[in-house]
């Protein structure tokens, strides 16, 4: 049969337009992901309840420390410390989880306290894996004479720095898997059948390369993430992971997930291997494939239990909506990638109607691919956006809201694209051209961004100025002739000043007996913090005392204060605390 020769025709105007606003995406992107913020998470495991409670004075001491979160965490990487108002650490407490309610976080005090002020600082992993801690501060007795604004020092930060290695690692694993889900699923479900029984191009060194180098790949950026989550979720060197696989594997949803996805990546490897070998048969090769397929599948399921979805309140339905959207958005990217590169070799000895026929079949099969891809990306992504997303604002002002942004973005594209080839293969004109190239282009940015999203929490805080000092305005609100002015800085995790000012009608300072204020984390169900100001703590009309922040997010303040009238003013102020 006679040699055609493929060559891409030039596109419409139309289609250049869409390609340079693929660049323009893509560079803005990645200018976005750079410089655009600093890249942080902020897990979402939360303290619901504690004893003792924030800025609890206790009569005597306790004899135990618990503290309970929304959530279960895993069995790995807490732990509680004691500090007294000296600075100096309570020896022999020893954090363990609550063997019949992995909610609570416990520790033994070995002896009673001394009356002082005592900051209780904890660590833990939620259940979606993100490492979290915060601080209580609690006084016993008098305080030795102290107030909990003497309360040793703190630095918390709950935003830890993501690892762009551990980032790098996962998208080397997500492009690997979706070139061996195009390997695969290009001769098994794209070629019309017809076609099926001519598929030497599949003992052609560039296939064979093809998909085993996405199966090697995959097994090794598995082995190489092991210790570099690990490092990264227990925050200590990679030099001294080795003493805590067995704590991983053991005690975290991670290593139990990555054992199985190592397992699955390991078996889809030999099936590939063996797939290859010379003189296999077209059925048994088949079978193969298939097979492949079927434990790829469910490597990808294992995944989902690793994530966002695992801690949501539905999990079931959570996991199921993750692992179908994570499994189309890689046989779309795997499967546009093998058309690109072995469609042209496919119908390279056909010509005429024949080659056309062929090549707007496969085009046409890969077409409703595509489309029922983007069905489900599009309904697993709303979903997931409804119950990650604490508030619609934090689509637009969190680390992980814009990164989901502009994948749903990229994905509008790699869809306008899918329109238009699909629109090609309807009228079955000349052949696809350079397009495909930026739509693969724009597949794997998609799974850069898949990548990153799986180490950042929803529940971030909103975005600051990358750890620059600010200078923090205080919010004033008017009540009843009165105005009230509230003032925090640094406005972060940790210890923070509360001033508070109050002036009547003609701005003249108004003396209080006391000002209390409840706060109340508004993404998170937390328990609240009581802050306590009196008449002691003022000066020149300026009332203020020290408070524990315990966790980055938006927190409302609730402020009753009671003048020296003994009149009573109620307001309500909104407390922004940023990463840091």
């Amino acid at each position: 049969m006679a040699r055609s020769t493929y060559t891409a025709i030039s596109q419409p105007s139309g289609a250049g337009r869409l390609r340079s606003v693929v660049k323009l995406l893509l560079v803005g992107i990645l200018l976005l992901l750079t410089v655009g913020f600093p890249q942080q998470v902020l897990a979402h495991a939360s303290v619901t309840e504690s004893s003792p409670a924030q800025n609890e004075v206790l009569q005597q001491s306790p004899k135990q420390i618990m503290i309970r979160f929304n959530e279960d965490i895993q069995r790995a990487y807490y732990g509680i410390t004691l500090h007294r108002s000296s600075s100096e650490e309570v020896s022999g407490i020893k954090a363990y989880i609550d063997p019949k309610d992995g909610t609570r976080l416990l520790a033994d005090l070995p002896s009673a306290l001394p009356e002082d002020i005592y900051t209780v600082s904890w660590k833990a992993i939620s259940g979606d894996g993100h490492p979290v801690e915060g601080a209580i501060i609690f006084q016993v007795g008098n305080g030795a004479g102290k107030s909990l604004k003497d309360a040793s020092s703190v630095t918390l930060d709950d935003s830890r720095p993501l690892s762009p290695l551990l980032i790098t690692m996962r998208w080397v694993q997500y492009a690997a898997q979706a070139i061996v889900l195009g390997a695969l699923c290009l001769p098994l479900f794209l070629l019309p059948l017809a076609a099926r029984s001519e598929m030497g191009w599949l003992r052609e060194r560039r296939y064979t390369w093809f998909a085993l180098s996405g199966a090697v790949l995959t097994v090794l950026a598995l082995a190489a993430q092991l210790p570099l989550r690990i490092a990264w979720t227990a925050d200590i060197p990679l030099s001294t992971v080795g003493g805590e696989l067995g704590n991983t594997f053991s005690g975290t949803v991670f290593g139990k997930v990555w054992l199985l996805q190592m397992i699955a990546a390991v078996i889809v490897l030999l099936i590939v291997l063996v797939r290859q070998l010379p003189g296999m048969k077209p059925g048994v090769q088949r079978v193969l494939g298939l097979s492949a397929l079927i434990v790829l599948a469910l490597g990808l399921l294992a995944k989902a239990f690793d994530g966002h979805a695992y801690a949501a309140e539905i999990a079931g339905v959570a996991i199921a909506a993750d692992y179908l959207h994570l499994l189309s958005a890689l046989l779309w990217s795997g499967a546009l990638l093998a058309l690109a590169l072995f469609l042209p070799r496919i119908v390279r000895d056909h010509a005429g109607d024949e080659r056309r026929k062929l090549y707007w079949g496969v085009v046409r099969r890969f077409s409703w691919l595509a489309m029922g891809s983007v069905a489900a990306l599009l309904v697993t992504g709303i979903y997931g956006s409804l119950i990650y997303l604490p508030t619609i604002n934090a689509l637009f002002n969190t680390g992980y809201g814009l990164t989901l942004l502009s994948k749903m973005l990229l994905f509008l594209v790699m869809a306008g694209f899918g329109g238009m080839n699909y629109a090609k293969a309807r009228s079955q004109k000349g052949e696809i051209g350079k397009d495909m190239i930026w739509e693969v282009l724009t597949g794997f940015v998609v799974l850069v961004l898949a990548a990153l999203l799986v180490h950042l929490s929803p529940y971030a805080a909103p975005l600051g100025n990358g750890g620059a000092p600010r200078e923090v305005q205080a919010q004033v609100q008017q009540v009843n002739g009165y105005e009230i002015s509230l003032r925090v800085p640094p406005s972060r995790m940790g210890m923070n000043t509360f001033e508070v000012m109050v002036t009547d009608s003609q701005g003249k300072h108004v003396d209080v007996e006391q000002i209390t204020m409840q706060l109340h984390h508004l993404d998170m169900a937390m328990a609240p913090t009581d802050i306590t100001i009196t008449s002691k703590d003022g000066k020149d009309g300026m009332y203020e005392t020290q408070g524990m922040i315990s966790m980055n997010g938006n927190w409302q303040v609730d402020m009753t204060v009671l003048t020296s009238k003994l009149e009573s003013l109620q307001a309500k102020f909104v407390l922004k605390v940023p990463g840091s």
